[in-house]
């Protein structure tokens, strides 16, 4: 298995790396990555549903979608993720456990009170310090894990804290579980710590290897046309409805998005008679709009100071 140390901090480069490698190459390779401050979704969910919105803006904080299933997870500069990308048997039976066991076993030399739960998750004093995910693609498999070593538990907790009430879908969700930094089992611990440590046990190769010349246009290509596009990120999803009520001039109104591919295709408004026929047509203008913090950001309060609009997209998240 070749050893590859991505030199980038870019989620969307990282991401498409992930996917050229498992669907453009016949080697076995363990990626490790460090992203910046990011929120990634798993392929199935709905963005909107799972990330802080507000939060994430202020707060400079990416949004990506991952190629393979399962919940969302944050990461920063203190997260450390292992991608194995390998061919297999297409007899061969693939499990969550082959990808957190060897890992696991490394770890436990460094820090001996982690466990594995039941679902495969490495926990340490009942917290979960590691999850993993995978997708398989004809007979090579992609299985990547996070590993939480002096993460921002802060920024963690206030991006991953969305209004789940306000959909109705039949997504998949994420299962919050409660999270600690393996660095609090050691003050010494971090990312470099970490990586240097796998070098001394022989569990990493003395040297690794970097992507190919050939390889760096394709997966350029990769982030610019999926992986940081916006119709990627939000738009794959499930239909769902958003719901939501609004208290404007001394009056409470409520109002559904019905939301297809992430583009608003219908504004339900109740109460209508109850509403000026400004804020009627500002509403209406809604649909064919996409439905994400940026798109409706630029929509609605780049280049105005009206009170409504800002209202508005403070409840449309």
């Amino acid at each position: 298995m070749k050893l590859l140390i991505s030199s980038s901090h870019d989620p969307y480069w990282n991401l498409a790396t992930e996917e050229y490698l498992l669907k453009n190459s016949t080697e076995d390779y363990l990626f490790i990555y460090v992203n910046k401050p990011c929120v990634v979704v798993g392929k199935h969910q709905i963005a909107q549903k799972e990330i802080n919105a507000p939060f994430i803006v202020s707060n400079k904080i990416l949004v990506a979608r991952r190629l393979s299933g399962g919940g969302t997870v944050y990461h920063d500069e203190g997260n450390l993720n292992f991608s194995f990308i390998q061919s297999i048997a297409l007899s061969e039976s693939v499990s969550y456990k082959s990808i957190t066991e060897p890992m696991f076993l490394y770890l436990k030399q460094l820090v001996p009170e982690i466990y594995l739960s039941e679902r495969n998750d490495i926990l340490l004093k009942g917290n979960k310090i590691s999850g993993s995910a995978m997708h398989i693609y004809k007979n090579r498999v992609l299985a990547h894990a996070t590993l939480l070593i002096d993460c921002n538990l802060d920024n963690l907790s206030f991006s991953l804290k969305a209004n789940k009430d306000r959909f109705f879908d039949k997504s998949i969700a994420s299962n919050r579980s409660s999270v600690m930094n393996l660095s609090e089992a050691s003050p010494r611990i971090s990312v470099g710590y970490v990586i240097e440590y796998f070098y001394s046990k022989g569990i990493l190769e003395a040297a690794s290897i970097t992507l190919p010349e050939e390889t760096i246009t394709p997966i350029l290509d990769l982030v610019r046309t999926k992986y940081a596009t916006e119709d990627w990120i939000f738009g794959y999803s499930p239909k769902y409805i958003y719901h939501n009520q609004i208290f404007n001039n001394n009056t409470y109104f409520s109002y559904k998005l019905e939301v297809i591919r992430g583009t608003i295709q219908q504004v339900i408004i109740e109460s209508e008679d109850s509403l000026t026929d400004d804020i009627l047509l500002k509403l209406k203008t809604l649909q064919g709009q996409k439905h994400n913090i940026y798109a409706l950001g630029q929509k609605l309060i780049a280049n105005t100071t009206h009170n409504f609009n800002r209202i508005l997209y403070e409840s449309l998240f």
